[in-house]
């Protein structure tokens, strides 16, 4: 009997705590579990839309093997250990927060494509993505209105790049603080940050996209020249089809860009010649063909120059060697080799004395280091269709006049003194 009892009161007691487990729990002490973060769960409207695009995003991504991505979860998207790889600031006179910079380099994410990720990001201002493999397109990003401003503290020195992002802190000498929260170190010596501090040349309000090693493939987009780029870093993918005219709409904010090293065919653009605020402009390693455009001549501000690798012919323009002429030339490196060109002006001559100018691997009778004569009558035989080098000819813009008539020191920098030519070894 006592036996009977004691199980009764046992079977009792769990009975009991069961329905206090029930009773304790969550969704019936006025409280709900979700399984994902909601609209109230965030600051603001902003964040949880870049929520939304993120988790997109990280569910077409096919390998990470860094785990970056175990991160990307919960709502919060600017705290310093969640969301590798994003960073937020407060932009405009809204303040804001909201996702303003997204770095992932070097995480070797692969993903089909990027089209309904950054381009879904509106207030994305600096987007950074080497060594990665971001499939077969490039999305269309003129709705990326939000320019980050870009301020340097002067000095004489000129840069190279060794330093990386941080996302808390105020601008000190030698860093270059944009308003993402997002610093670069600039100085001539990486072990002395405290001591050095330089100038960017020519550095402007500004936007940079930086992908590099992608394996990028399709056409550029057509109104690509209508984004506000001061920074065009797409080396080294497998980019097909001609560089869009719409380029020479960037001919107030483009201050570097690199091509090199992919599939770019057709004519070679006479608007990239109205890029006259631009340092660098490498198209090297393509398929591009045609004469050089006579707008070439109005590229005065550019010290990086490289056309080679390509299927260029005709003439090598003085006006484009002149260039690297006077007190107001900065052209300190031209490369034109491996093309099909078969003649110099006689400016260019002094330029190829002085190793300004590359001109091996051509058809120039009389040069050394060209190519064979079979191997040019071959080529100059196909007929020609892109236009000669005079035929678009236009007047260059007014900067070009401006930064002509301002007396400028010529200096074959090293190439990681350039934003877009440092990403190149990072």
């Amino acid at each position: 009997m006592a036996n009977h009892l004691v199980l009764n009161l046992s079977r009792c007691l769990m009975l009991l705590s069961y329905v206090a487990a029930i009773l304790a729990s969550p969704a019936l002490s006025g409280h709900y579990v979700r399984s994902e973060p909601q609209l109230l769960d965030f600051p603001n409207e902003r964040l949880y839309h870049a929520y939304l695009v993120i988790q997109r995003f990280k569910s077409t991504i096919t390998s990470d093997p860094k785990n970056i991505t175990s991160t990307w979860s919960g709502n919060e998207i600017c705290g310093k250990t969640a969301y590798l790889g994003f960073f937020c600031d407060t932009p405009g006179q809204a303040k804001i927060l909201t996702v303003t910079a997204v770095i992932l380099n070097g995480y070797e994410l692969h993903a089909p494509t990027l089209k309904g990720f950054i381009d879904q990001l509106p207030d994305l201002a600096f987007f950074h993505a080497a060594s990665n493999n971001f499939g077969t397109d490039v999305p269309l990003l003129a709705g990326l209105t939000y320019m980050y401003k870009l301020s340097v503290v002067a000095n004489d020195i000129q840069p190279q790049v060794y330093g990386s992002a941080e996302t808390h802190g105020t601008a000190t000498a030698g860093c270059v603080k944009a308003t993402v929260d997002f610093h670069f170190y600039f100085d001539t010596d990486p072990k002395k940050k405290k001591k050095g501090c330089c100038t960017v040349p020519g550095a402007t309000d500004s936007k940079a996209l930086l992908l590099n090693y992608n394996n990028l493939s399709g056409q550029l987009p057509s109104n690509l020249g209508f984004s506000k780029f001061s920074y065009l870093a797409l080396a080294n993918n497998k980019l097909t089809g001609p560089i869009p005219s719409s380029i020479s709409n960037l001919q107030d904010s483009l201050l570097e860009v690199l091509l090199l090293n992919n599939q770019l065919s057709g004519c070679l653009p006479h608007e990239l010649g109205m890029l006259t605020k631009a340092a660098v402009i490498d198209a090297g390693m393509n398929q591009l063909t045609g004469p050089i455009p006579s707008s070439f001549s109005c590229l005065t501000s550019v010290e990086q120059l490289n056309l080679g690798g390509n299927r260029l012919y005709g003439e090598i323009p003085d006006a484009l060697c002149k260039l690297a002429a006077g007190p107001a030339g900065r052209l300190a490196n031209l490369t034109l080799s491996s093309n099909y060109f078969t003649s110099v002006g006689p400016a260019c001559l002094s330029l190829i004395k002085d190793g300004i100018l590359n001109v091996k691997n051509n058809c120039i009778p009389g040069f050394a280091n060209q190519r064979r004569p079979a191997e040019c009558a071959s080529f100059l035989s196909h007929p020609k269709t892109c236009p000669a080098a005079t035929a678009t000819h236009l007047a260059c813009p007014a900067a070009a006049a401006n930064a002509a008539a301002a007396p400028a020191d010529r200096v074959a920098k090293d190439y990681s003194s350039y934003v877009t030519y440092a990403t190149l070894h990072e």
